[in-house]
């Protein structure tokens, strides 16, 4: 059931996209996309300095000594994001891909798995941050907009919602709260028992973190808040590229509405259909011409494509596959 209605929606999605390159013409997309040239590699650039950025911010919450260095680490990372913009899971199969390779490299499953949910807490709290600022700057390009305000605050209130949620949970203990709910439903009691310790001093590992490291969470914070900034920058030198030249303000809103659509498109491969739709929607908002907005969507897919390859080479390198993650995971 859970399978057909992703299939439903990701037809739906691309079906929506579809209408757009209908109405706009495919003739003008294409002159749009060979006004690039030569330059077009230079696309690429803007998103390697996140993906350095975002793997600062997730090399604050692991340990100060660590048997590996940042370059390994970035590798780690980056073939765990690939995996997150494969498979429809929510974000989490790439996280349990950067536990299991860490592992490997001879970090606790505790540590590793303390890290990738305080750096996912960590990243969440200051995408919302980064809407905030986002919303701002729509509401003085188009504050006339109808529904805009509305469907701003209802973005930030469950934003904000959704990080208390979090903070909340690893305050109480995300595992702690799982055996609870476990024990009281009378289920998996054969299957958790053995992981049962593995668990608890994972959520003793971190709340140990935000106690004694609330200096290295807020440089985790403001890492990822500049990654988000930093994503604003590809819209910007793509539009100027294609003599569609935007301002600041434009290029940071659409790229937060960009990332809001690729959340509620979570459970579908790659968020497909989704995040172009919430593109366009947020280019219209934003005031940038249909045309740019589609060139821009079939710009950053290609983008996409290139970044989720180089993960899946690294991992293909180290002679890892998927099977094997989850069989390792499972075992912790």
């Amino acid at each position: 059931m859970k399978f057909a209605l992703k299939l439903l929606l990701l037809g739906g999605g691309l079906a929506l996209f579809g209408w757009y390159v209908q109405r706009v013409g495919l003739a003008e997309i294409a002159s749009a996309l060979r006004q690039l040239g030569w330059a077009a590699p230079l696309v690429l650039v803007p998103y390697g300095v996140v993906y350095v950025v975002d793997c600062f911010g997730w090399r604050w919450t692991l340990p100060a000594k660590l048997p590996l260095g940042f370059l390994a680490l970035l590798r780690i990372r980056w073939a765990g994001e690939a995996v997150n913009n494969v498979v429809p899971s929510a974000y989490v199969g790439g996280e349990a891909v950067k536990v299991f390779l860490l592992g490997q490299r001879g970090v606790p499953a505790p540590v590793a798995t303390s890290a990738a949910i305080v750096s996912k807490s960590a990243q969440t709290g200051a995408q919302i941050g980064f809407i905030a600022l986002a919303a701002l700057a729509l509401l003085l390009i188009a504050p006339d907009q109808p529904g805009l305000k509305s469907a701003l605050a209802v973005v930030l209130v469950g934003g904000l919602a959704t990080v208390a949620l979090l903070f909340w949970l690893q305050r109480r203990g995300v595992f702690r709260s799982f055996l609870s709910l476990a024990d009281r439903l009378g289920v998996a009691q054969v299957w958790l028992s053995g992981r049962r310790a593995g668990w608890l001093e994972t959520d003793r590992t971190i709340g140990t973190f935000y106690r004694e490291h609330r200096g290295r969470m807020l440089a985790s914070v403001l890492s990822y808040l500049g990654g988000w900034l930093l994503d604003s920058v590809e819209i910007y030198v793509v539009a100027h590229l294609l003599g569609q030249p935007i301002n600041w303000l434009q290029a940071i809103s659409v790229e937060a509405l960009i990332g809001v659509a690729k959340m509620m498109g979570m459970w579908i491969p790659g968020a497909l259909g989704v995040q172009e739709s919430g593109l366009l929607l947020a280019g219209r908002w934003a005031g940038l011409p249909e045309p740019f907005c589609v060139a821009y969507a079939v710009l950053r897919r290609a983008r996409e494509a290139v970044f989720v390859g180089i993960g899946w080479l690294f991992l293909y390198l180290g002679h890892v596959n998927l099977r094997r993650i989850t069989a390792g995971a499972d075992a912790r």
